[in-house]
């Protein structure tokens, strides 16, 4: 689980709700600003819970992934 400032994520959940968008790891940090294989690696860290996710991608993560931003708050 990643915890960040009392928010937290599961890094599965994460990969479930991108696969599910039918994003690659790559499109997904590309679309939060991220380039190339770095951002992937980014992603790819967040989805195994080896980084936190910062909190500052929040609200376009629930808009890229289409769900509620109560979805990344406990």
């Amino acid at each position: 689980m990643i915890t960040t400032g009392g928010v937290n994520v599961t890094g599965a959940e994460l990969k479930k709700l991108r696969i599910n968008r039918c994003l690659t790891q790559r499109k997904l940090a590309e679309l939060l600003g991220y380039k190339g294989r770095g951002g992937e690696m980014t992603v790819q860290n967040w989805e195994y819970d080896k980084q936190p996710i910062p909190l500052k991608h929040f609200r376009a993560l629930s808009k890229i992934l289409d769900v509620p931003l109560e979805k990344f708050i406990p």
